[in-house]
């Protein structure tokens, strides 16, 4: 289980919160694996009472569960919990292509493709492509100045992530994510919004079969 030492104790609690959920998206620790307190508390170098209130925090949250008298597992990904988050992805994410095609110019359109090199040139860690995938997303939802909308998305980013693991965990290949943003900045760079759209939807749509197709294995 590969979890970081937490330093400074007025932030155990927030940090171990931190810490597990990280692990939970990167499937460092899996769906549906039960936690071992002292397991998790050796791990991370802390008590048992900063660690309690951190799995208390992330059951509300709904990343563990407690079952009485058999202990605390990591919720297992089901195929509404994905489907609600596409739903809303789909929906947001054409709005920000709407809204952002008319504010973008030269200066844009070298950032977002600033934050396009950053994806190709981490193609080989899994993790951190899901990471820059979605900071990709929203970044483009900042660039919309809909601060709303880009709030919205910005409160899903963790489960984009937990799911975007498991598209990878299906099959779905690095160079596939990677050539899938390439046609979005095609389509903005044409300030195309038809195409915009299009390519945005692919790729969210590959990514929800991708995800089905892990469950389903």
């Amino acid at each position: 289980m590969d979890l970081s030492k937490i330093a400074q104790p007025e932030l155990f609690k927030d940090q171990a919160y931190k810490e597990i959920k990280k692990a939970i998206i990167s499937y460092s620790i899996e769906p549906g694996a039960m936690l071992s307190e002292r397991s998790l508390s050796d791990s991370l170098g802390i008590s048992r009472t900063p660690l309690k209130l951190a799995l208390q925090q992330l059951e509300v949250e709904g990343w563990v569960m407690s079952v009485p008298r058999k202990g605390i597992f990591v919720k297992e990904i089901t195929e509404s919990d994905v489907r609600e988050v596409f739903e809303l992805r789909r929906a947001n994410e054409v709005l920000v292509v709407e809204l952002l095609i008319p504010l973008l110019n030269e200066e844009t359109l070298h950032q977002i493709e600033a934050k396009y090199k950053e994806l190709i040139d981490e193609q080989h860690d899994a993790f951190k492509v899901v990471q820059l995938d979605s900071e990709f997303h929203l970044y483009l939802a900042e660039l919309s100045q809909n601060r709303r909308l880009h709030q919205l998305i910005k409160n899903l980013t963790d489960h984009f992530q937990w799911f975007g693991m498991a598209a990878l965990k299906s099959g779905k290949s690095l160079e596939e994510i990677t050539q899938e943003h390439g046609s979005i900045i095609e389509a903005l760079r044409l300030r195309d919004v038809a195409v915009a759209k299009k390519a945005v939807l692919l790729h969210l749509d590959n990514t929800y079969h991708s995800i089905r197709q892990n469950l389903q294995n």
